[in-house]
């Protein structure tokens, strides 16, 4: 099998797999050696009772006074006499034919015999009903003459014996494939306890609910544990220091552009006002997806933050007596950091009073594994091909309103990182609808 197709299997599977064709190879192979060990005894005694009733029958031969023939001249009342018993005695000897009475006036055909599997002593063959016979041949001397002694027994006991080992075997096998497979099922189970703990403790840690995978792992996944313990920190660290980093280098270039900007001589150049203005806009945009604590994961109560911004939105823009409408599920939470949650719904309100005529609703709900928050307003919206352009930094359509056109935009940049997307469209107030959707 492809290793492509076995990693579709877990770790789990294959162990039990491995299990069930180790445990079904052996229990082939020592049934196999069984059952032959046991036919070979079987075809072992049945020769040794051929063996016992050819001498038995040797002393019923003799030669006649005058002849030159050996005849049988003993008693016929045992299994040799009884008619097609199973147990037969031919003998051969020049150009005579003798048989026991157990043949009647049939005789066997000895030509055709071939040799028994296992045992090459003894001859397989048929006797007249068409039953399975084997037996031995055995050259004789008697008084000086020589002759062929073919004596021959049933068969059938010994298939008997053979088809019982088989069901023996058979019911054996699978009693012992069940009895391992369950074995080795509790086996994996049990023994990989501590990867599935390791893997909840990882997923805590992923949710925001630990700060670190831990310890008490065994002496096999404990070193495991604790290096991914200090690749954590590292991460951390490293994220940490870059976002220093940037805020500083994003401070640091602010207080120039700031002085630039209130220069008098740049007031009199726009392409230098309006590049001075862009790098600006830029910094800020960076500065605040600098500022995203992706990394630093935890609980944040949706309908609280969501409140606590509108209440925000209803002082800034109290002059413009908007209505927001609000439908947050309570129980609603969303893991990530609280001020990454309001410095993206923080700018969608805040565009949303902006463009508002006189309503702004704003929904918050769970979808699958996403919570996804809408914010419409009855504002004349943008066209299909404005909401495209929209991916342009710092792109605004209407030069009368304030603000920098980058919040759409910085609101994309952080749910990125985690993972989520912002689509816009038309609300079913007639004006923008943005769409704020998160892994939850």
């Amino acid at each position: 099998m492809p290793f492509s197709r076995l990693h579709r299997f877990g770790l789990a599977s294959r162990l039990v797999a491995l299990a069930a064709i180790a445990a079904l190879l052996v229990s082939t192979v020592g049934g196999w050696i069984l059952r032959q060990s046991v036919q070979n005894t079987l075809l072992r005694h049945f020769e040794q009772r051929l063996e016992e009733r050819t001498e038995r029958l040797l002393a019923g031969f003799s030669v006649l006074p005058g002849s030159s023939q050996i005849h049988w001249l003993g008693r016929s009342n045992d299994e040799f006499g009884r008619i097609f018993s199973g147990w037969y005695w031919q003998l051969e000897s020049s150009g005579e034919l003798q048989a026991s009475r157990s043949l009647w006036d049939s005789r066997l055909d000895t030509a055709g015999n071939r040799p028994v599997a296992g045992n090459p002593n003894l001859l397989q063959g048929v006797d007249p009903q068409g039953l399975a016979v084997m037996g031995i041949v055995r050259a004789i001397e008697i008084d000086g003459q020589t002759a062929r002694l073919h004596v021959y027994g049933p068969a059938a006991d010994i298939a008997s014996e053979l088809d019982r080992l088989d069901r023996i075997l058979l019911f054996t096998q699978l009693g012992l494939l069940v009895s391992l497979l369950l074995t080795s099922i509790l086996q994996v189970r049990l023994g990989l306890l501590p990867v599935r703990r390791l893997r909840d403790r990882l997923a805590a840690v992923r949710t925001g609910k630990a700060d670190s995978v831990g310890g008490d792992y065994g002496p096999e996944l404990a070193p495991l544990a604790q290096e991914l313990d200090l690749v954590l920190a590292r991460n951390a660290r490293i994220v940490d220091r870059a976002r220093g980093h940037a805020a500083d280098l994003s401070h640091a270039l602010k207080k120039p552009l700031s002085l630039l900007a209130a220069d008098g001589e740049l007031q009199q150049s726009p392409l230098l006002r309006q590049q001075v203005g862009a790098m600006t806009q830029l910094i800020d945009r960076h500065l605040a997806r600098a500022g995203s604590g992706a990394g630093s994961v935890r609980q944040v109560a949706v309908g609280d933050c969501v409140a606590g911004l509108i209440g925000l939105m209803q002082r800034l823009h109290r002059d413009r007596g908007l209505d927001w409408q609000l439908d947050v599920d309570r129980e609603l939470h969303w893991r990530g950091e609280q001020t990454d949650f309001e410095e993206m719904l923080g700018n969608l309100l805040d565009n949303a009073g902006k463009w508002a005529k006189s309503r702004v609703c704003v929904r918050a709900r769970r979808q699958h594994d996403e919570v996804v928050v809408e914010i419409g307003d009855d504002g004349p919206g943008l066209s299909a091909e404005q909401i495209r352009e929209t991916g342009v930094r710092g792109r605004r359509f209407d030069e009368n309103v304030e603000g920098s056109g980058l919040g759409l935009a910085i609101t994309a940049d952080i749910a990125e990182t985690y993972g989520g997307e912002l689509n816009l469209g038309r609300s079913p107030l007639g004006g923008l609808q943005a769409s704020l959707r998160l892994p939850g």
